[in-house]
């Protein structure tokens, strides 16, 4: 396994598969709401012409310690709900993804137009890209590491759980300036705003685990939202 190397892709929108009852069910539409499966249907065609998906990581020598995570000489002060995944890893991938801009304008076009509900479900479908996005890359790392007889876990980002989102700064400084199109604001979020970026943990022992949205904090996770009935 080669530490260092920066590993890029660019996502075609269709190959991600987005199912629009997922869509639906995220935004929470019911059946008083009225039915918008073509306009979402109508709204990914024309965004997969236009959208760029973008994202990468690179691998560098890792090891947690108690609630801190050092790389490269750098700490990250994760917290014990995240570093205690953590223990045993060797190597850390740190990654970034972005759906790019033209998702969060579509939904604010929408939005200046009145259609609300319209510009919400985009803004939520431009959630559910990045995270699919980055499920696809991290599906490509852990078939990668598994060659080599490796790991990987769970993917965390700053702001989850305890850890504090200007750390993103830090976490940044392994990517070359603009890294997926992706820079940092003042208060250290992202632009363009559907975008992720974080760790993935990489050893013989660790594991990959079935997230438990009752040990994190974290109340607008798509993955909870999409889970909580």
């Amino acid at each position: 396994m080669k530490k260092g190397t920066t590993e890029y892709y660019n996502i075609p929108l269709n190959e991600l598969n987005i199912a629009v009852e997922g869509i639906e069910k995220i935004a929470h539409t019911d059946e008083n709401m009225s039915f918008y499966y073509d306009f979402l249907m109508d709204e990914i065609e024309q965004l997969n012409k236009v959208v760029n998906i973008e994202a990468g990581y690179v691998i560098v020598p890792g090891h947690a310690d108690n609630e801190k995570l050092i790389v490269d000489g750098k700490t990250f002060n994760l917290g014990n709900q995240i570093a205690r995944f953590f223990q045993g890893m060797t190597n850390t991938a740190i990654f970034v993804c972005s759906a790019g801009p033209e998702i969060t304008d579509r939904a604010k076009q929408l939005s200046r137009d009145g259609k609300l509900i319209e510009g919400y479900l985009i803004d939520v479908l431009g959630s559910v890209m990045v995270e699919k996005a980055m499920d696809k890359v991290q599906g490509i790392l852990q078939h990668k590491m598994k060659k080599h007889g490796l790991q990987i876990s769970n993917r965390y980002s700053p702001g989850y759980c305890d850890w504090d989102v200007k750390e993103q700064k830090q976490l940044f400084s392994f990517f070359p300036e603009h890294f997926c199109n992706v820079s940092l604001s003042d208060s250290c979020l992202m632009v363009p705003v559907k975008s992720i970026s974080g760790i993935i943990a990489i050893g013989e022992n660790v594991r990959f685990k079935k997230h438990v949205c009752q040990n994190c904090n974290m109340a607008n996770c798509l993955y909870r939202n999409n889970n909580s009935e």
